[in-house]
């Protein structure tokens, strides 16, 4: 469960591209973070080391069967009672393994509010990082749109480090879809893990529903969309002359057909994400750039 603890702190990103000191900077918001996300599920003191934990599982729930899912998991009380089959979710007793997927392809090198996309997705990545190191938890981590190697679960001090310093020094490379780079996700992660997925969710949404069904059969999973506040509501009509550094293209508001398609594609990948979150397991967030992100993760997605 995601919740909102008193006395979070502010931050808002800033800038055009990652900085490492910066990245490195957040672990004084780990404690808070780990709050944010509710990865304890008891008081910190009381925790056991992570050696000591089961490796048990605790059945959490029942949730209509999805194909592919181990028919052995099947809930036959509830498929039964409901005349639909069910499939029992569970939570690994041994931990909090935290597994980020990042989205730095080339629509998030945007921004028209104290930071582009791509770097509000570096930072809370981050934070989730450094919130996974203030309990001793695992994380691991995958980036689409930058070259580089998974970094896989480990001890999540070590393992945001290698994080930090890939999203820093990202150098453009292959822009897997999210449903590719979740299916790889779900592969190495045990069953238990929370997934955080940080991204503008741009893609088609039959990619997003695939991406959400791999995740969601191994674990919990939040999303967190990542906006910039001239994606919600377009400039007065005029013609914007757009670029990256390298490319630049001309965004023409004037024309009402360009302004009708916008509004209609924000509208659909809203009720996509909301349609998501209302699965059980699911969460879903909106982060506005120019934001605090605590205080929009402490916000869940409206319904529809």
């Amino acid at each position: 469960m995601i919740l909102a603890g008193a006395g979070l702190p502010r931050h808002v990103p800033r800038g055009v591209r990652p900085a490492l000191d910066d990245l490195l900077d957040l672990r004084r918001h780990g404690d808070a973070m780990r709050r944010l996300l509710a990865l304890d599920t008891e008081p910190r003191d009381a925790r056991r080391p992570p050696a000591a934990r089961s490796q048990g599982m605790d059945y959490t729930e029942s949730r209509p069967y999805s194909p592919g899912d181990d028919v052995r998991r099947i809930d036959w009380r509830v498929t039964a009672r409901t005349g639909r089959a069910h499939t029992k979710l569970f939570r690994q007793e041994r931990g909090n393994d935290l597994y980020c997927l990042v989205d730095q392809r080339a629509p998030m090198r945007f921004g028209t509010r104290a930071a582009f996309k791509s770097v509000v997705a570096a930072q809370v990545a981050a934070l989730a990082g450094w919130a996974a190191a203030a309990g001793g938890d695992r994380f691991g981590a995958r980036i689409t749109g930058a070259w580089g190697p998974a970094i896989p679960l480990g001890a999540a001090d070590g393992s945001v480090r290698a994080l930090c310093a890939a999203l820093a020094h990202a150098v453009p490379g292959e822009e897997a879809p999210l449903d590719a780079l979740a299916a790889r996700a779900a592969m190495e992660a045990p069953r238990g893990t929370r997934f955080l997925v940080i991204s503008d969710f741009a893609d088609p949404e039959p990619v997003l529903e695939r991406a959400a069904r791999s995740l969601r059969a191994g674990g919990e999973l939040l999303l967190a969309w990542v906006l910039d506040p001239m994606e919600e509501r377009l400039p007065p009509p005029a013609r914007y002359a757009l670029t990256d550094g390298r490319e630049h293209l001309l965004l023409d508001t004037a024309r009402a057909g360009v302004r009708a398609a916008h509004a209609r594609d924000l509208a659909a990948r809203r009720r996509c994400l909301a349609r998501l979150a209302a699965q059980p397991g699911t969460r879903a967030h909106a982060l506005r750039a120019g934001e605090d992100v605590f205080a929009a993760l402490g916000r869940p997605l409206p319904a529809g």
